[in-house]
């Protein structure tokens, strides 16, 4: 019993995170890898940081955008309380704004003062053609200095089947009431 259970929940772990985490970062072919720059006049440390224009068109649908940040914060903070910041992403084609995404950046612990992170921010099922701009801008006070920010621009994404990271829950749900039963 203890077998299976352990094997139901190596299967729900590739089935459910792992098959989600490849799907959503590692799909599709990267296009372009930004570096946002400071915005003019604004401190690094708590400035807003923009992309240069990038061109999208209908055919490289669906698109993800991601994020990556490389941080670091003062390593004499409190370990039970390690740094988080919230930015809002704004988007815009053509000069036309969407509504800002809020994104949170948590460290995981305070023994790494330079944690670098790995945000999606939006999956674009169908591309209207045209030249698009992120900008980043803090939407609290920063406890991390960001170091350097790039936005990756990917093509050709497929989506996690929602049947599949389900099923591997059920699995890793039934493996963990496995090992508790034992």
């Amino acid at each position: 019993m203890k077998l299976f259970s352990l094997l139901l929940l190596v299967i729900g772990l590739i089935l459910a995170p792992a098959y989600w985490i490849h799907a959503k970062f590692y799909t599709g072919k990267q296009t372009a890898m930004l570096t946002l720059a400071s915005v003019a006049g604004a401190d690094k440390a708590a400035g807003s940081w923009r992309s240069a224009p990038f061109q999208l068109q209908a055919e490289m649908a669906p698109v993800g955008l991601i994020l990556h940040v490389d941080a670091s914060f003062s390593p004499n903070m409190d370990e039970h309380k390690p740094p988080m910041d919230r930015y809002n992403v704004t988007i815009s084609r053509q000069g036309e704004v969407a509504k800002p995404l809020l994104i949170t950046l948590k460290a995981a612990n305070v023994a790494n003062g330079n944690p670098m992170f790995k945000e999606h921010l939006l999956f674009m099922q169908n591309v209207q053609p045209g030249s698009y701009q992120v900008e980043v801008a803090p939407a609290s006070d920063l406890t991390m200095k960001v170091e350097k920010m790039r936005l990756e621009v990917r093509q050709n994404l497929s989506e996690p089947n929602s049947h599949i990271v389900t099923g591997g829950i059920v699995l890793l749900v039934l493996g963990l009431l496995g090992l508790i039963a034992i």
